[in-house]
């Protein structure tokens, strides 16, 4: 009788062990499958309502994906744009506001003919997509529509717009508390990774510059930790650089640290 009980208990070890073997697999293939989704890099469409007037409000789209669904909840959309005669270090920002269905748009007036340069940078979760759009202003945007339309595309020079680089400005900055500077480099709207990234800072507050060496957290993303001393204004100058292919290039920022 007592090899009989200690028989059924050890399959009934057994059975139970084998149900909570088979339920830990779902949930760890079910937890695979979110974290698979949640690593899909967006993707970008900006979009204009053209022929692009001089003077004018013009309403600037970008519709986000991710896999199959629409983004209706991004962390930002901001567009930065820049007249290729002046170059970026002209660029303005503008912040976009999410309408529907994935759409995010934003107004701007561009104030002069020529060619502007346009990226948008967008945050989905812990990515960070800023694909760029060249588009004419004024009379030529007519005959670049029509060239378009007949399947034909227009040259331009695109060398200046190789190297993007993002500084996030928005984030919460506070004297005496330590923050995190981020910023986004691309290449041909490609990760730049593997790179000597350094966050060059001044103020009128600073004796001298101080310098802060990045680390990639993703790539094409580099980041370091910063206490500033007081509030004021802070110029941050991104530099990076790869020796290896004589790379070096800079873009500045300015950032309001607060109480």
């Amino acid at each position: 009788m007592k090899k009989t009980y200690m028989f059924l208990m050890t399959v009934l070890i057994l059975i139970l062990a084998a149900c909570g073997t088979s339920e830990g697999e779902q949930d760890t293939t079910q937890g695979d499958e979110t974290t698979e989704d949640s690593l899909t890099p967006p993707e970008v469409e900006v979009q204009f309502e053209g022929p692009l007037p001089v003077n004018e409000e013009t309403t600037i789209k970008a519709v986000v994906t991710q896999g199959d669904k629409k983004v209706e909840d991004a962390e930002y959309v901001e567009f930065e744009i820049w007249n290729d005669a002046k170059g970026e270090d002209s660029s303005e920002k503008v912040k976009a506001s999410h309408t529907s269905d994935g759409v995010y748009e934003a107004s701007y007036t561009f104030k002069e003919e020529g060619t502007y340069q346009v990226i948008a940078h967008t945050q989905v979760g812990d990515l960070h997509t800023m694909p760029q759009k060249e588009v004419t202003v004024g009379e030529a945007s007519a005959d670049n529509s029509h060239d378009e339309a007949n399947g034909k595309e227009s040259s331009h020079d695109h060398g200046k717009g190789e190297f993007m680089v993002h500084l996030m400005t928005d984030n919460a900055f506070k004297a005496g508390t330590e923050s995190t500077l981020t910023t986004h480099i691309s290449r041909m709207e490609s990760p730049f990774e593997d790179a000597i990234v350094r966050f060059e800072i001044s103020s009128d507050q600073m004796d001298k510059h101080s310098f802060l060496d990045a680390e990639e957290s993703e790539p094409g993303e580099y980041k370091a930790a910063h206490t500033f001393p007081s509030a004021g204004e802070y110029t941050i100058n991104v530099h990076y650089e790869k020796p290896d292919e004589e790379i070096h290039g800079h873009k500045e920022e300015t950032i309001k640290v607060t109480e």
